[in-house]
């Protein structure tokens, strides 16, 4: 089959668009990308530590581009060691520091904003700014900003919400105790463990309204042991205690797989009506928490799905049975999930997933707007998404928008694929937030993939 490139598409005024053939077998396997959770984590300790850190595998994206923009400008120096450019030397500083006012673009990447938001405390004046004021131009930071206030920084934000552009006026916080929210983002709550050991004094964290996505904050907490830092916590993850000051050590860093990268290869694959689909996928390690709350749902569905050492093997062609899942422990897959369960038998319900809401766009109306717009049958709610499974495929024959969000092309993706006429999609150049060569992956896996010059 004549591979064309799937990077030529037409553009509309939603975007660039390309359309989605009705596909039914994918066999390889993939390229995707590492943990962007990781790379952002590893890399922000590195650049807190005083000295030469390693970092193998970072992931590579507009995020990360944010995340090296983010950490030059707090003083850090980063270079390629190597040929192939996947180990990343980071000439980290300590403390923060930078002569004059500070400018950071954070393009559309939320956990870079929040992360360096909190560290950020040490310089005297740095705005964050984003080329994407419709998506993460939108996302409040109101939570965090309150308690970076309540440390004696001063802030500026575009509305009650604290929306970008955000300016900080800082350089000399202070510890004690603070209150954060971690009901819409648990983001906030590790910006603040990241700050926390830099303090002169000891720092008290009081999570209140509840703390979704716990499992990022026990993946702050983890990377935060490995650079040395000793932090004490109860075990719901509602009270922390950072004694300070304490330093960030150099150290050698390895980035695993990015499992909700692969959960959209994944769910493309359990998807496939034709029994000699077939992916492996490598660099998974067990024991991750989304990626075990991953795994148990698609083997609720009934996948074909099983674990040699940290690769994974998935077979297509399977009849899927409808699942319950809460969401919270594997928040980034559930948009190609819900899309997996749009072909399962039943209703599936995802629950727990409230602030799907305040992602790049809205994960439960928006994404359930775009699917029943294929054909598909579901049903938002303030707190889940409902799935009234179709077994047979879904009509297609549509352009569907990914309003400006890498999760919601994943799944739309999926759904074109399975739908008995293919669907065009528009704005894909967002795609390149986390997995830039995800279309051209799938075209080499056997998914047809093509130029939308038309309807």
């Amino acid at each position: 089959m004549e591979q064309r490139d799937v990077r030529a598409t037409a553009v509309g005024p939603l975007g660039r668009s390309l359309s989605i053939a009705p596909t039914a077998l994918l066999r390889g396997e993939p390229s995707f990308p590492s943990s962007k959770y990781y790379t952002l984590r590893y890399l922000l300790a590195a650049t807190l530590a005083q000295g030469e850190s390693r970092v193998f595998f970072p992931a590579l994206s507009e995020d990360s581009e944010a995340l090296f923009r983010g950490c030059r400008a707090l003083g850090a120096q980063l270079s390629w060691i190597g040929e192939s450019g996947e180990c990343l030397l980071v000439r980290g500083i300590g403390r923060p520091r930078a002569e004059g006012a500070v400018t950071i673009n954070v393009g559309n990447a939320g956990a870079v904003l929040r992360l360096l938001l909190g560290v950020s405390a040490w310089l005297p004046q740095v705005t964050f700014i984003t080329d994407q004021p419709q998506s993460l131009g939108r996302r409040p930071n109101r939570e965090l900003l309150q308690a970076l206030e309540s440390l004696g920084v001063r802030v500026e934000a575009q509305g009650a919400e604290g929306y970008l552009p955000i300016t900080l006026y800082g350089g000399h916080p202070r510890g004690g105790q603070v209150a954060v929210s971690g009901a819409r983002s648990s983001q906030y709550v590790s910006a603040l463990l990241f700050l926390a050991p830099l303090l002169s004094e000891p720092l008290v964290i009081e999570v209140v309204e509840g703390l979704t996505s716990q499992v990022m904050v026990e993946l702050t907490l983890k990377v935060l042991r490995q650079a040395g830092i000793v932090v004490e916590h109860d075990a719901a993850l509602r009270r922390f205690r950072v004694p300070a000051p304490q330093r960030y050590r150099t150290g050698t860093y390895v980035v695993p797989g990015d499992y909700p990268s692969a959960a959209a290869l994944l769910a493309a694959c359990a998807a496939m009506p034709d029994p000699a689909s077939e992916l492996r996928l490598r660099r998974l390690p067990a024991g991750e928490e989304d990626g075990e709350a991953l795994l148990a749902a698609l083997l609720a569905m009934g996948c074909d799905l099983r674990r040699e050492g940290e690769t994974l093997l998935i077979r297509g062609g399977r009849r899927l049975h409808a699942v319950e899942m809460d969401g919270s422990r594997a928040i980034d897959c559930i948009p190609v999930l819900v899309a997996l369960a749009c072909f399962a038998e039943g209703r599936s319900v995802f629950y727990n997933v409230a602030n799907l809401h305040y992602k790049e766009s809205d994960r439960i109306t928006d994404l359930c707007a775009e699917l029943e717009r294929a054909g598909c049958h579901v049903r938002p709610l303030p707190d889940a998404i409902v799935v009234e499974g179709q077994p047979e495929g879904v009509e297609g024959g549509v352009s569907v928008d990914g309003h400006s969000d890498h999760r919601l092309l994943q799944a739309l993706t999926i759904v074109g694929m399975r739908s008995r006429r293919g669907l065009v999609l528009t704005g894909v150049e967002h795609i390149a937030k986390s997995f830039p060569h995800f279309f051209s992956e799938l075209q080499r896996l056997g998914a047809v993939v093509s130029p939308a010059l038309s309807w």
